[in-house]
């Protein structure tokens, strides 16, 4: 035994020497697989950087309770620098910051503006620094080869990365109690069903100002049920003016079909002239959903709550919106849907800036904690016990979109909504389709497991964007005129084929050869 003053001494000595071990074992551990360090060790250095994006995104972003959570977790300090107020202001004032050179460590851009500024070496080439620094970003390039070759510039490095777009779609809805009320039992499968249905709603509802569909933005609509959307297809051919599907292949058969509907439609009053003419702004839209003077529409997804949620019922205690399936298309099967972004938004990539070189290890350090499964945790469904629960080896969450959606801007909430702008980071889609009201979430999984179309992304070149924006500035005034003129009946359709050479005069099949060209560069 040790006794007296040595004695003490050496168990002293014996007490840190086995708590310097445990700190070190504890210490030297690898952080659990896919995941980040956790919130005890994540911290040790101070993360310090700037960050631009518009300012809707940031005034959102400051309310989401899960924000400071991960500043904490991380140890970071982020400065949110306003670039623009909203998209518009924002896209306009970035090509002047970029060409003073006057920028934040990291910021928003265009996915063309990432490989053009950085091959000129005002963005850092990320390549080696997210192999080195990021492996959480490094596992996710690797999973997706659609994903790893956007990305990849044309001098095979990585100025940036995008964010992932949930896996959504726009919807077709209606007004479930004015369909009962015109003896409507069933939803339409076909076209000719659906028309079949506006006829009986303007004989149900004969008032002039009763117009069955109706809708804001574009009156394009069920190109998918005609076959007749922009496409490429399995043998690598574009058609149309290519954009995942959201446009329409104007040489398709079924592109002519879906106009002379439409002539019919506009013709028999069974769609609001008002969108076709261009002249409907979104509250006459919406009034008129709302005040019984429209039945049909075909928009956002959650736009069918947001009825039931701003006035329907209010105006009407039968109110009630339901969303259709999507329509079978002219050979009897079940059309796909494009989705309402592409599936990864080149308008939101994540760049450093080359002059904060010395702050890139840990800029990448924060990104790569939100790609970690922790950082997803956290960003898609909030701290357990606060904001979820685990039941089994399900996440549910303890709080309600309907209440926490709908709080003012300033207000603390937690909100998961993943098409929003934050950090561009992978979507957990069912975690996003979870989070909604009950009347979305009661049909969004199903509806886009079903019809949702992931399109392939084609990236182009400098040149071929410039040639391709003028071409498109030229061309689509043309066609847009002239469609209109064809539906209200102004020009005959017997001169379809005329337009058909006109549009072509004005360049349009360039543009659809531009983009069979960025194409085919892409799949060498």
């Amino acid at each position: 035994m040790f006794s007296g003053k040595k004695g003490s001494i050496w168990i002293l000595a014996l007490a840190i020497t086995l708590l310097l071990s445990a700190c070190n074992k504890s210490g030297s551990e690898a952080s659990p697989s896919g995941s980040a360090s956790s919130s005890t060790d994540a911290g040790k250095e101070k993360i310090k950087f700037s960050y631009m994006m518009a300012g809707k995104y940031i005034n959102w972003l400051k309310d989401l309770k899960w924000y400071p959570e991960a500043l904490k977790r991380t140890n970071a300090e982020i400065e949110l620098v306003n670039g623009g107020d909203d998209d518009s202001a924002y896209s306009k004032g970035l090509d002047t910051k970029l060409m003073s050179g006057d920028l934040p460590d990291a910021m928003i851009v265009t996915l063309s503006q990432a490989e053009v500024y950085g091959s000129q070496g005002l963005f850092l080439n990320l390549k080696d620094l997210i192999k080195k620094d990021a492996p959480n970003i490094q596992k996710f390039i690797d999973s997706d080869e659609a994903y790893k070759s956007l990305i990849t510039a044309s001098d095979g490095n990585i100025y940036g990365f995008p964010q992932q777009y949930p896996i959504i779609t726009n919807v077709p809805f209606y007004r479930a109690d004015m369909f009962e009320k015109a003896g409507i039992t069933s939803n339409p499968k076909t076209i000719q069903e659906f028309t079949d249905d506006l006829k009986k709603l303007k004989a149900a509802y004969p008032s002039s100002d009763f117009y069955p569909f109706t809708g804001r933005d574009g009156y394009i609509k069920f190109t998918e049920a005609f076959l007749a959307k922009d496409n490429i297809d399995e043998n690598g051919k574009v058609h149309g003016i290519y954009n995942v599907g959201k446009n329409y292949d104007l040489m398709a058969p079924g592109f002519k079909d879906l106009i002379q509907w439409y002539n019919t439609l506009y013709i028999e009053k069974l769609i609001d002239p008002e969108w076709v003419l261009g002249t409907q702004t979104e509250e006459s839209w919406q009034t008129k959903m709302l005040t019984g003077k429209g039945a049909v529409s075909y928009d956002f997804f959650t736009r069918p709550s947001w009825f039931m949620n701003n006035g329907g019922p209010q105006n009407d205690p039968k109110y009630s919106i339901k969303v259709m399936d999507a329509l079978n298309d002219s050979q009897g099967n079940p059309s796909k849907v494009p989705m309402a972004e592409q599936r990864y938004r080149e308008d939101r990539v994540f760049v450093i800036n080359a002059k904060s070189e010395d702050k890139a290890a840990q800029i990448l350090k924060f990104m790569d904690y939100l790609f970690s499964d922790e950082g997803r945790t956290l960003m898609d469904y909030g701290v357990e016990g606060q904001s979820f629960k685990t039941n089994g080896d399900k996440k549910e969450f303890i709080v309600k979109f309907e209440e926490e959606g709908n709080k003012p801007l300033g207000t603390p909430v937690w909100n998961f909504l993943q098409d929003r702008l934050s950090f561009p980071v992978p979507s957990n889609d069912a975690a996003y389709y979870d989070w909604m009201d009950p009347l979305t979430k009661s049909f969004a999984a199903d509806f886009f497991g079903k019809y949702a179309a992931v399109s392939y992304q084609i990236k182009y070149s400098t040149d071929q964007l410039k040639e391709r924006s003028e071409l498109i500035a030229n061309v689509q005034p043309v066609i847009d005129a002239n469609l209109v003129k064809f539906i209200t009946g102004k020009r005959p359709m017997s001169e379809w084929d005329a337009f058909l050479k006109e549009a072509d005069a004005q360049g349009y099949s360039k543009i659809v050869a531009i983009d069979q060209a960025a194409y085919d560069a892409a799949k060498k």
